[in-house]
């Protein structure tokens, strides 16, 4: 169940673009591709202050949230944020080490989800090494 919303004073890449990127993360969880969405929020430069964000035209890598059950393992967590480093840096042609991202956890009892209050599931099994 991640929501992924990414934020850049640049144009978005259009929704065929953005369904990729919800595939390699739907992929990578072993979820449903309905359980993913990806969000793109195109910010006015004068409304945001980031120091790699440049005036030269040259592409800017956005700052994202993965919000996500707390249910994931951390080493999941952490494939899903280099693979989402990887996607992005490769699709908007930005430095990968320019991309920022942060998980916010959802907590049983703070999510609705489906129509219904999330009350927690099993845990996720950590990967199996890829």
């Amino acid at each position: 169940m991640p929501v992924i919303t990414l934020m850049s004073p640049d144009p978005g890449p259009g929704r065929p673009a953005l369904a990729r990127v919800a595939e390699a993360v739907t992929g990578l969880l072993g979820i449903p591709a309905e359980h993913c969405w990806v969000l793109w929020q195109r910010l006015d430069a004068d409304a945001a202050h980031r120091p790699d964000w440049r005036d030269d035209g040259s592409p800017c890598a956005p700052v994202g949230f993965v919000t996500c059950k707390e249910t994931y393992p951390k080493e999941l967590v952490s494939e899903l944020l280099l693979l989402l480093r990887d996607e992005l840096s490769t699709l908007l042609a930005v430095p990968a080490e320019e991309v920022y991202l942060v998980v916010r956890r959802a907590v049983p009892g703070e999510l609705l989800v489906r129509g219904n209050v999330w009350q927690g599931d099993a845990k996720v099994p950590a990967p199996t090494g890829s």
